[in-house]
């Protein structure tokens, strides 16, 4: 059977554009995340700490540990999108500080507004007690506790394993698909 003539390669022309748009994302993914190394002198430290998150949370008895936070600063940070003529914000509360034990400064970032630091909208609190954190030992990552951030952070880690990943056979496929059309 020939196979410029396969149904696949006629009938699914719409699989193609997905795979191609897979690709294409895949790749801004690994583009961005190898600019980052870039600019930090540490281009595989910022793959490898995908891995090294994910495994921590599989994990979480051996590679997290509960630490407190010291907070130095904290501020809100408004992040807007637009998209087919609309535009939308929504709230980022920016935590700047280190670890009780620690001089590194780190930061954390959520979504919404965190009344703990806040008196009123975007009056900071200035009684900021020291806040619970969980701290992967493995690259000394800091994860907020709670557990939708701790939730969001694993998702992170896992979907930028399989961008990771899906680039190579995406490419192949692509290239089998256009010898093949």
């Amino acid at each position: 059977m020939n196979l410029k003539n396969h149904p696949f390669f006629k009938k699914y022309k719409y699989v193609k554009i997905i795979l191609l748009v897979h690709f294409i994302f895949s790749l801004i993914i690994c583009v961005s995340m190898l600019v980052h190394g870039i600019k930090d002198n540490d281009i595989l430290g910022t793959f490898e700490k995908a891995f090294d998150n994910h495994k921590a949370f599989n994990n979480p008895e051996k590679y997290l540990k509960k630490e407190l936070f010291v907070v130095d600063t904290v501020f809100i940070d408004i992040e807007t999108s637009s998209s087919q003529g609309k535009s939308t914000s929504r709230d980022i509360t920016v935590i700047r500080g280190n670890l009780l034990h620690s001089a590194k400064k780190k930061e954390l970032r959520f979504t919404g507004m965190n009344l703990n630091f806040f008196h009123d909208t975007y009056i900071v609190n200035k009684n900021i007690k020291p806040i619970k954190v969980w701290r992967n030992t493995i690259n000394d990552e800091v994860f907020l506790g709670n557990e939708r951030e701790f939730e969001r952070a694993k998702t992170n880690a896992v979907s930028h394993i399989y961008f990771y990943f899906s680039i190579i056979p995406l490419f192949i496929i692509l290239l089998i698909l256009k010898k093949k059309t």
